[in-house]
């Protein structure tokens, strides 16, 4: 519980509070390739998923390591964001999907696909 709150504090602060934010979840899929048909990670494993809304990064969360879905929560006073999806590697990040998605569309960014609800 106290991670939700710190996060949620967290996203508060990123992305600017105001009395109208609401709370959203993302909900992401990444593809279990990389476009040319390798495994994200050299060992085989599946990405770590670091996302960026409007190009503020959001924290990264455990349950997001070596996992092709993973839900974050943050608070913005919008319905649509510029979304980017990268797998976080020691050496360089690898970009997933990026893109423009609205509350409550399925939004298919690349090799990611992104649901936003309130």
């Amino acid at each position: 519980m106290k991670k939700v709150i710190f996060i949620v504090v967290l996203a508060l602060l990123t992305l600017g509070c105001s009395s109208k934010a609401k709370l959203y979840q993302m909900k992401i899929d990444v593809a279990s390739k990389k476009e040319n048909r390798q495994d994200w990670d050299i060992m085989g494993n599946a990405p770590d998923i670091q996302v960026y809304i409007d190009k503020h990064p959001m924290p990264l969360m455990q349950r997001c390591n070596d996992t092709y879905r993973c839900t974050i929560g943050f608070s913005s006073v919008k319905d649509s964001w510029y979304i980017e999806v990268y797998d976080n590697d020691l050496g360089s990040n690898d970009l997933i999907a990026k893109g423009d998605c609205k509350e409550g569309e399925l939004c298919d960014l690349g090799l990611a696909k992104v649901l936003i609800m309130d």
